[in-house]
């Protein structure tokens, strides 16, 4: 397969698991559950790096210059991804399909697309315990979020909201689980007293900035 021109307009006809395993011969790690889109663009970059051989030289390509791949900025398709980038920041991307756009902003009501940030107390356990939503333009395609280390569990929906009926939920990212490697960032647990020590470090300080410029909804 090496030995072939690796076009968009080609992986787009391969199955989601020949992607994947295109991936591993790249070194590409692909966490479970991305998208086709995003495993098409990781391919498309990787294809334009040089490639080194087992003495780790870089290995001349006389072929000709290839123009470099511009990725479109939207795929129209309504969707959204939740990443974990650490244990207290998630990475959020989403797209939103033409049709579903006009149909939203059309609508006489129509107020403004936000993503809601939705809190559980368990993977398998669709009661909530927390939800707040974070304002979004049209023209805005990803965001950092700073996650409750109170919670367990998160899911971002991208919602169109109306000023006289209920919001209308365009996409839903999957559950994922809230690492506990951080403390607690809560307004309760930045006037605890800290440790001696660790009040010399400027940690405490750092959360406190964390909590005071990140936080949306924090309790």
């Amino acid at each position: 397969m090496e030995n072939m021109t690796l076009s968009r307009q080609y992986l787009e006809t391969l199955t989601s698991a020949d992607l994947i395993e295109l991936a591993d011969e790249y070194g590409i790690d692909i966490p479970e559950g991305l998208s086709r889109r995003f495993v098409i663009g990781e391919l498309l970059e990787a294809i334009d790096e040089p490639r080194y051989d087992n003495g780790n030289d870089l290995v001349a390509d006389n072929s000709e210059v290839q123009t470099p791949v511009v990725l479109p900025k939207t795929y129209n398709e309504t969707q959204i991804t939740v990443i974990l980038r650490n244990p207290a920041w998630a990475f959020v991307y989403w797209d939103l399909n033409e049709l579903d756009y006009r149909e939203a902003v059309q609508t006489k009501s129509f107020s403004s697309f936000m993503l809601r940030v939705v809190y559980f107390s368990s993977l398998e356990d669709d009661s909530t315990t927390e939800i707040y939503d974070i304002p979004v333009r049209y023209e805005d395609s990803d965001r950092y979020i700073l996650l409750s280390q109170a919670e367990v569990a998160v899911r971002i929906d991208f919602v169109a909201e109306f000023k006289n009926h209920e919001p209308r939920i365009l996409a839903r990212s999957r559950k994922i689980l809230i690492p506990k490697g951080c403390p607690e960032i809560t307004s309760k647990s930045l006037s605890e007293k800290k440790d001696p020590v660790l009040e010399l470090s400027g940690f405490p300080e750092l959360c406190r900035s964390h909590y005071m410029n990140h936080r949306q909804s924090f309790s």
